[in-house]
């Protein structure tokens, strides 16, 4: 039964209006098929394909199972959002499995127990998740999203399959929305597979073929058909998808005869052990095509093709992280600017935090990731002194000027909006007593967390440290200086520069010392197999503190979730026309007055919420 809880409409599960679950879920009996893989886009039904694998066992086939979620908090919610509602709006589940609503603990949000077996569910970041049970089915959900490591134990996949070994029909269920192909799991396991494609009929001239999205689609090769769409800015105006046989167009309303009609094809049929299964949001029943289209166009516009290739699509995206850098092409690209751009709209600041000094690095922001360098600057001092704390406030609150001469002021229009401080090192006291200083004035400290996948900036949730704390993935920090740092500057017809999305600038006060170590750390991909991960690497010898303090800076401005930015440039335009007029010998005008008598601009503060 589909239940709202779960997010579904309520009713009974059929499967013709998903066809394709069908032998996604059949295969599980199919006694040769020890292992499934499902690696597939989001919402097209793996989720419940694997509840009704589950399901299926506890009431025909009951025997002791196992689920692993990334974490055992993940855990917890699948048994509450997924698991627990299925088996209330089952009347033969719930006679089945032990009330939860009593005091029995046969029935806890992560052990249920029924005639003949039990479920056990865990989280791959748990050591104890790997101990004690041992089951015939292993069920590993969102296994993209595993660390690489069970602390000291191993790795999970290889300990959750350890759990299945004393039954001669264990059965391994992985199933996940692949990742980046270096270190995704679910694209090394269906590489492992029979590779099963769905292919559906043409409606025009029934010729068969897998649906893919367009040419650079990872699987393209095998057809030439493709998904054409016609667009006015982010709007799609016609959608259709050409055949790879006739070329004639099919339009959407034949996707629902397609999928009936559509069959499983193995591009490997010489794998008999192993099943693995691989869609797009093409074929799903509840994505228009022209949601997808829409969806391209709007991570195109905004440089995230990556979670349209994986959430999409259904594949995984390659880095393609062997960056080369080339100093000398740094230096030809500096700009002579001494005071800040008039493209910039906020400041940041990044700080380092070293045994003999304090570096810091501020940074300028434009429109759509466009960023500017500024000034760099080193307190020289121990951290443990107070002076040195004195040097460093004096540079973060100093008056600034635009290259028209309007003043920057900390924390108003124009002016230095956030300052992320480290907090790593042998100085961490001294830098909470900093930040506990001027929490009211968007000073953090930067607790940096290391590791691929980790969310790039999020608020800490330490109550014990009263001082204003944010949690910095730094390795996802760097992975989007480096790919900006390789983006090319726009320019018109007449070789003049445009405004660049995410285009980093450069002054001239930045040497090959300062490049040097801007592009000092290596990603490297350390391990094999499902031990994949990357690693950011720093040779011997080499240093790293304007890595680190542009990184903070970036930490600092995405902090802001600044949604109005382009009402906060309008308005600084605005400030910034009024203090042209202002200017000894400027021409008056009705304009100047009606804007001074609004207020003295440069001295209004605009406040962001947090």
């Amino acid at each position: 039964m589909l239940v709202r809880e779960s997010g579904e409409v309520p009713g009974n599960y059929r499967v013709s209006t998903a066809p394709y679950q069908k032998e996604m879920q059949d295969c599980f009996n199919d006694p040769y098929c020890e292992e499934i893989t499902y690696m597939m886009s989001s919402r097209m039904g793996k989720t419940r394909s694997g509840k009704n694998i589950v399901a299926y066992c506890i009431e025909e086939e009951p025997f002791p199972m196992e689920i692993i979620a990334e974490s055992e908090k993940k855990g917890k919610n699948w048994s509450k959002i997924e698991l627990d509602p299925m088996i209330a709006g089952s009347h033969t589940l719930k006679n089945l499995v032990a009330d939860s609503k009593t005091r029995s603990k046969d029935n806890e949000i992560l052990y249920k127990t029924f005639p003949g077996g039990y479920l056990v569910i865990g989280g791959a970041n748990t050591p104890t998740t790997f101990s004690a049970y041992g089951v015939r089915l292993v069920y590993f959900l969102e296994l993209d999203r595993f660390p690489p490591t069970v602390g000291v134990e191993g790795n999970p996949v290889k300990l959750g399959r350890m759990r299945a070994m004393n039954y001669l029909n264990r059965k391994f269920l992985y199933d996940s929305t692949p990742t980046v192909e270096e270190i995704s799991n679910i694209w090394t396991l269906w590489q492992q597979s029979d590779q099963r494609f769905y292919k559906v009929p043409c409606p025009h001239c029934k010729h068969e073929q897998i649906l893919v999205f367009g040419p650079k689609s990872r699987f393209a090769k095998m057809t030439s058909g493709f998904l054409k769409f016609s667009n006015e800015g982010l709007r799609v105006t016609s959608v259709e998808y050409i055949c790879a046989n006739c070329k004639k167009g099919i339009k959407e309303q034949s996707k629902t005869w397609m999928l009936s009609h559509g069959h499983w094809w193995k591009s490997h049929p010489e794998v008999t052990n192993h099943a693995g299964f691989h869609l797009n949001q093409l074929y799903s029943p509840w994505v228009t095509w022209t949601e997808i289209a829409t969806e391209f166009l709007k991570a195109k516009n905004e440089k995230d093709i990556l979670t349209f290739v994986n959430t999409i699509l259904g594949e995984p995206y390659s880095l393609k992280i062997n960056y080369k850098f080339d100093e000398d092409q740094f230096l030809a690209r500096r700009e002579k600017y001494t005071k800040i751009p008039l493209g910039v709209i906020i400041l940041t600041i990044g700080i380092d935090t070293q045994d003999d000094r304090l570096e810091a690095v501020v940074k300028g922001w434009g429109m759509n990731g466009e960023s500017w360098f500024i000034e760099k600057y080193i307190a020289w001092g121990s951290p443990a002194l107070e002076s040195t704390w004195t040097l460093m406030e004096n540079f973060i609150f100093k008056e600034r000027q635009f290259e028209n001469g309007y003043v920057s002021s900390y924390g108003q229009l124009g002016g230095v909006y956030a300052v992320g401080v480290d907090t790593s090192g042998h100085h961490t006291a001294e830098v909470y007593d900093f930040v506990k200083k001027y929490a009211k004035a968007r000073i953090f400290g930067i607790v940096g967390r290391g590791g691929f996948g980790k969310v790039f900036v999020k608020p800490s949730k330490n109550k014990k440290v009263k001082a204003s704390l944010i949690i910095v993935g730094v390795d996802a920090g760097k992975q989007l200086i480096y790919e900006r740092l390789q983006i090319q500057q726009l320019k018109d017809e007449h070789n003049k520069p445009l405004p660049t999305p995410g285009y980093m600038h450069f002054n001239e006060s930045c040497d090959k010392e300062y490049f040097d170590q801007l592009t000092s750390e290596h990603p490297t991909v350390k391990g094999e197999g499902l031990k994949k991960t990357i690693v950011w690497d720093l040779p011997a010898g080499k240093q790293n503190e304007k890595l680190d303090c542009e990184n903070y800076a970036l930490a600092a401005y995405t902090l802001l979730e600044i949604k109005d930015i382009t009402m906060l440039a309008d308005e600084l335009k605005l400030r910034m026309e009024v203090f042209e007029r202002s200017k000894p010998g400027a021409r008056q005008s009705p304009v100047q007055q009606t804007n001074e008598d609004a207020g003295e601009g440069n001295n209004t503060i605009i406040q962001i919420d947090m």
